[in-house]
């Protein structure tokens, strides 16, 4: 005796409802990552963006001049302290003592000190300094927001150039 098996399908023919779908996850996927992508273009285009120096060809021609500037400075054995003092406002006092090999003060220098912050072009300012004492050089400066800065001190005296970097944190 033969039995015959059959068995009941309860599918239907064709594509289950949710499997139209699909198609559209892939979209969705797509859509997401354009507009990852569309707004990190737009913040790289509108952030910062990189520049050191506006005249970069030109201290790349100059850079032997430099080299001979910076041996010239190490020849001479100047050397500068500064310190960023008194900051109440965001007005702060900056100090800098300039000495000889000897530890002799500079006198007659002229100085200056610019300030630069990494993450803001629009904060870079040069603030001459004025000489209070022999070798003591002193001025008085805005800095509008606390934090790291980069001081460059400038001076050309006795008919020599010399320039230094220092960072500071200007904290209220």
């Amino acid at each position: 005796m033969a039995t015959q098996m059959t068995s009941q399908s309860t599918s239907t023919n064709g594509p289950r409802k949710s499997d139209r779908w699909i198609p559209w996850y892939f979209v969705g996927g797509f859509a997401v990552m354009l507009i990852a992508n569309i707004s990190l273009i737009t913040f790289s285009m509108t952030s910062w963006n990189g520049l050191v120096t506006k005249h970069a060809f030109e201290e790349g021609n100059n850079y032997n001049a430099a080299m001979s500037g910076a041996a010239r400075q190490q020849e001479l054995g100047w050397r500068s302290k500064l310190s960023v003092a008194g900051v109440i406002n965001q007005n702060a006092t900056i100090s800098v003592l300039f000495r000889d090999r000897d530890s002799n003060p500079i006198t007659g220098a002229k100085m200056s000190v610019v300030l630069n912050r990494s993450d803001r072009d629009d904060l870079d300012q040069t603030v001459p300094m004025v000489e209070i004492a022999p070798g003591e050089y002193r001025a008085s400066a805005n800095f509008p927001v606390y934090g790291r800065w980069q001081l460059r001190t400038i001076a050309h005296a006795m008919g020599d150039d010399y320039q230094t970097v220092e960072y500071v944190v200007v904290q209220p």
